[in-house]
């Protein structure tokens, strides 16, 4: 990330170029489905990986819990979607801030350790949060809901409800899922 945004420079209306933003994206959407374990690095993009690491809509669940192992999750015309908790420009926002404000790597790994998640939820319950108001969702595809961050900007991101766009939408994540995750240490 420090790389990226120290190639990346500002236009003239204050948007980044140099493909920072497209680089950054990428990076951060392919983060959530990395995980590091005893036997290797795994990608999850498999129904068996993401039984093991990844948590899911009470929906999604249901529609997925039944199926072989070896089914394909990151289709685009599948059953469900992997929908990352915190928007990726949010988290790019938060980033440049960070970079822009002096925190040091172990403070960036950091929130991006605990706000990079990916949740399988059903592609009705994708439509709910990324349609607007007025076409009948709740409108938050790229952002949060107010309050979400209270202590963000402290860099507290073991503070930060992660999941309050999903709380917001109603979306309630699978029993069985719900202590899944690619990193043990953090809280559900």
């Amino acid at each position: 990330m420090r790389v990226l945004h120290h190639a990346a420079a500002i236009n003239s209306k204050g948007q980044f170029c140099n493909g920072w933003t497209y680089r950054c994206r990428n990076l951060v959407d392919e983060l959530a489905y990395f995980t590091d374990t005893a036997n290797g690095v795994v990608f999850v993009c498999h129904l068996g990986e993401a039984k093991k690491f990844c948590k899911f809509s009470e929906k999604a669940w249901s529609l997925m819990k039944g199926q072989p192992d070896d089914t394909y999750l990151r289709k685009r015309n599948g059953a469900i979607h992997g929908e990352h908790v915190v928007p990726i420009s949010v988290i790019q926002r938060i980033t440049f801030n960070m970079l822009e404000g002096g925190s040091d790597d172990q403070k960036i790994a950091d929130m991006l350790s605990y706000l990079v998640e990916v949740v399988f939820i059903t592609k009705k319950e994708q439509k709910f949060l990324d349609s607007s108001i007025r076409s009948g969702g709740i409108g938050l595809k790229t952002s949060m809901p107010r309050g979400w961050d209270a202590d963000v900007m402290n860099h507290d991101w073991s503070k930060a409800k992660r999941y309050a766009r999903f709380e917001t939408a109603e979306i309630r994540l699978a029993e069985d899922t719900i202590r899944n995750s690619i990193r043990e240490d953090l809280p559900v």
